[in-house]
């Protein structure tokens, strides 16, 4: 007998939604959200090409772009994550790893044509500590979650000696 009260509390937490970037209530399509990734250096230009070591800030702009406004039910604390890969697709670093997050639901309720915009810092180090080579890489940035229109397109720049902060090209 005791048993049957474990089982629905197990249940229940199965049934509930993992969270992620998800709209309570309405289904999320493409067109209602967008999230664009900036690179800044570190003079607060946007730019594409860095010189190695340099501090490049990640600007991530979500917004809602339904005619209505719109929640996004998060898991935890945590409302930004930014990725950057190596020339061959393997994952160098990102923001979340070896941070922590308070394990609270929160709600980011954006009114139509709203913004919220959210940065983070990269070093120029990878997930293991050790300072990345020359070369090119590619960012994204993203409100964690699967859905749609979450994440940003792929931002290609290069990191090198030459590369003194140029602006960002089209």
């Amino acid at each position: 007998m005791r048993r049957a009260p474990l089982m629905s509390l197990l249940a229940f937490f199965l049934m509930v939604p993992a969270g992620g970037c998800a709209a309570r209530e309405e289904s999320v399509t493409k067109t209602d959200f967008e999230t664009r990734l900036v690179l800044k250096s570190a003079a607060g230009d946007e730019a594409r090409e860095f010189p190695t070591g340099e501090t490049i800030t990640f600007v991530v702009t979500f917004r809602n772009r339904a005619a209505t406004p719109r929640t996004l039910t998060l898991p935890t604390s945590q409302t930004l994550d930014c990725l950057v890969y190596a020339a061959d697709h393997k994952e160098v670093w990102r923001h979340s790893s070896g941070r922590m997050f308070a394990q609270v639901i929160t709600e980011l309720t954006l009114k139509p044509g709203e913004s919220r915009t959210f940065t983070a810092t990269w070093n120029q180090v990878d997930s293991k500590g050790k300072p990345v080579p020359p070369g090119e890489y590619e960012a994204v940035g993203l409100v964690p979650g699967n859905a749609p229109g979450c994440r940003s397109d792929a931002v290609k720049f290069t990191i090198g000696p030459s590369a003194a902060g140029k602006p960002a090209g089209p």
